[in-house]
């Protein structure tokens, strides 16, 4: 090697003269032949005493030894020299002294001369000194052979303090030495693997070319060493660098790190996987690289842990793996979409692979999809649908065993339920009501005692600006009040309160609260408890505005079919004996009546729905009393159309038996009496025409079977005064008109 070389360039393995481990070679040859001589008498005089008489001193009678430096000045001024030439030739001086040395067992001498070489050349503050003090160190590793085992603790350290050198040449020279040392040694240099391993990662991102280059083949070299020994590899003490080292951001560092766990990994007596947790943040984080190679070689290393995990998934630490996985599934950490797809994958298959083992995770594991189900990229959307429908899997299946049930941490996956509805979009608050839903059917029991968790959240999204999150939410909470009829009086009275609130809510979604409750709620229940809250109210426009709309959704609506059959069967149903029926009956009517006297077409149009024409007849005498407002002519208006739809075809049939009612003609003639001329006045009156032609009415005998509505016992002369004094007392308060944005259009 030239001193050209010397300053870094070319292949340790050329330019540091080691042929197979043998020795250092090279020129200079024949000068070691002729100072072989010198050399040997040298050695024999070594540490040899010799007397010395001085004048004036006292000796005593004795001798006094005259110690001598390891080595021959000679070599030490080889060593030293600024040409690389002679600082060879005294590494190869040193190497046939050691060898030598180590043939005749003398491991002091040897000591001697290793730790003379380490103070006064590899620790020197000449530059050439320390050069040749590095090479001199690999040569006397050669010398030692098999024997360097008995050494190794003083030749690494010095070589490695070097790695830290500021001169780039020392450093290059440091990597050529512990590269001869560690091709003699093997994995004796094992017990300094945490420091070679730490050097070399520095060294990696070392800015002089040739420095990297000699780090690079002597990583080599180690990989090897590893793959075909690991005796003295210390896992535990490694891993612990390991942990630090992974969060570097350099390129060169990066991948070096990479390599080395790729290579750890596939030795088959290391066991890398248990450790995995406390380095796979770091590996994570390399998939944001800027660099596309490390990128992907980060994917490929992950891929496969994920691939050894699937084959010993019984011992995976599931714990340790979860909150690292959801750091890097949403964008708080930085993460981008590479990144957070895999992520997403690992959940997804950790799911599947740890089935129950993952119950216990389920409230941060849907804090972290959730989010992903709005998100703008089409594949984080993909990924956190399947990782939730996975989830939704598994949390579905877990009441099948006893121990599903017992790690399903109901209470934590409502809270996080709970967040998701107040700072996400449509389709995450979407899949957190299917998550309560599914609950609902699959654990009922466990889900009560923490219902008021997710409650208050449900009651805020009545009024959230999507249709369709409202639609299931009340389907939700529909359910909730149907089980425990505590949550049904305190969502009903939240829903008139936010209805009274709002007006745009309540012109837009009053007939949307009403019919999707219905599909999880009776009607019946719902109109019963709406009426009861209703007639607290002390805003009497509210109220009727509210009556008119429920009065429209009751006749018009499929939703409310049942609840009209109810109404249609009124009669029948209080003639029949079972009391309990009849009581029922009777107290649907009167609620609903007082209630809906608030809006006289409303009273008049649920009188023609039971059936009680006589009572509407009378009803309609009393309006003669009440002031006849716009409004009301208009909802006359849109109950004559109504009672030509299909929900009065049964009483429009009834007109051609007039002897079983004859209250009906002359409750409909009123009616027509109360409109003034036009579209509604012309039709009602074209029916009653239509049938009055027949022109034989008057010779129908009557019908003595006809049931009197005065029998029934239902008290009519309270509902007449209660309904006129709510007519007059609005009349009295004399309401601001209705605004446009109240109304309420059929």
């Amino acid at each position: 090697m030239s001193e050209q070389s010397s300053s870094g360039g070319g292949s340790s393995t050329q330019q540091n003269g080691t042929n197979g481990g043998g020795g250092v070679t090279g020129g200079g040859g024949a000068i070691v032949e002729k100072e072989k001589g010198k050399l040997e008498q040298w050695k024999s005089s070594l540490f040899v005493s010799s007397s010395s008489k001085g004048e004036g001193k006292e000796s005593n009678g004795k001798e006094k030894e005259k110690e001598v430096d390891p080595i021959p000045q000679s070599i030490s001024r080889n060593l030293s020299d600024r040409i690389y030439e002679k600082r060879k030739l005294g590494a190869l001086e040193i190497e046939e002294l050691v060898k030598g040395l180590s043939l005749n067992k003398e491991e002091d001498r040897i000591r001697s001369v290793i730790q003379y070489l380490v103070s006064n050349f590899a620790e020197s503050p000449q530059g050439n000194a320390r050069k040749g003090g590095l090479i001199a160190l690999a040569a006397s590793a050669i010398g030692l052979g098999n024997e360097i085992h008995k050494f190794i603790d003083q030749l690494i350290p010095p070589v490695l303090k070097c790695f830290g050198n500021e001169d780039s040449r020392v450093r290059y020279y440091a990597c050529e030495s512990l590269y001869n040392i560690a091709k003699v040694a093997r994995n004796h240099v094992l017990l300094y693997f945490n420091e070679i391993f730490d050097s070399l990662c520095k060294l990696y991102a070392d800015p002089d070319l040739n420095v990297t280059n000699g780090a690079k083949l002597l990583d080599r070299l180690v990989k090897d060493i590893i793959t075909e020994n690991n005796e003295g590899l210390d896992i535990e003490r490694f891993i612990g660098l390991l942990r630090e080292r992974v969060y570097v951001i350099h390129p060169e560092c990066r991948q070096f790190l990479i390599s080395w766990i790729m290579v750890l990994d596939s030795v088959p007596n290391i066991d890398l996987l248990s450790h995995l947790p406390k380095f796979l943040d770091g590996l994570f984080k390399m998939l944001k690289d800027n660099t596309k190679n490390i990128r992907l070689e980060a994917e490929t290393c992950i891929t496969e842990f994920l691939n050894n995990i699937k084959q010993e998934s019984s011992q995976t630490d599931w714990a340790g793996f979860v909150g690292i996985l959801l750091n890097h599934c949403g964008t708080s950490s930085g993460a981008d979409e590479f990144t957070r797809g895999i992520a997403l994958h690992w959940v997804d298959e950790f799911i599947k692979l740890g089935k129950e083992n993952m119950l216990p995770y389920a409230p941060p594991i849907l804090s972290a999809i959730l989010p992903g189900l709005s998100d703008d990229s089409q594949e984080i959307r993909e990924g956190a649908v399947r990782t939730n429908n996975s989830l939704l899997n598994l949390a579905i299946g877990a009441p099948t065993s006893s121990k599903g049930i017992e790690a399903l941490n109901i209470s934590g996956i409502l809270d996080s339920l709970s967040n998701q509805f107040s700072i996400s979009s449509v389709p995450t608050r979407l899949a957190g009501l299917h998550w309560i839903l599914v609950l609902q059917t699959t654990c009922p029991s466990q889900l009560l005692p923490h219902l008021d968790v997710v409650f208050p959240s449900l009651l805020n999204m009545i009024v959230d600006p999507s249709e369709e999150v409202v639609r299931v939410d009340l389907e939700v909470l529909g359910r909730i009040s149907e089980m425990h009829s505590i949550y049904f009086e305190k969502m009903m009275e939240f829903v008139v309160q936010s209805l009274y609130e709002n007006e745009n809510l309540l012109e837009k979604r009053s007939i949307l609260i009403v019919t999707a409750l219905s599909t999880s709620l009776t009607t019946q229940r719902i109109y019963l408890t709406l009426a009861r809250i209703l007639l607290t109210k002390e805003d009497i426009n509210f109220v009727t505005i509210m009556v008119q709309t429920l009065n429209l959704i009751l006749l018009t609506s499929k939703e409310t079919g049942d609840l009209r059959s109810l109404l249609k069967n009124f009669i029948p149903t209080l003639l029949e004996s079972d009391a309990e029926k009849r009581k029922d009956a009777m107290s649907l009517f009167t609620t609903l009546y007082r209630t809906w006297s608030h809006n006289a077409s409303a009273a008049l149009s649920l009188c023609l729905l039971a059936g009680l024409y006589e009572h509407a007849y009378h009803l309609i005498h009393t309006f003669s009393t009440i002031e006849i407002t716009v409004n009301l002519l208009l909802d006359l208006d849109k109950l004559v159309k109504l009672i030509e739809s299909p929900v009065f075809l049964y009483m429009r049939l009834q007109l051609l038996r007039p002897a079983d009612f004859p209250y009906l003609f002359q409750t409909l003639y009123g009616l027509l009496m109360l409109l003034p001329q036009g579209t509604a006045f012309e039709c009602l009156k074209n029916r009653l025409n239509s049938v009055s032609s027949l022109g034989t009415f008057h010779l129908i005998p009557k019908n003595e079977a006809v049931v009197k509505e005065s029998s029934l016992g239902i008290p009519f002369e309270e509902l007449i005064d209660h309904f006129t004094k709510t007519q007059t007392r609005q009349a009295q308060r004399n309401p601001i008109p209705l605004k446009g944005s109240r109304q309420i259009n059929s």
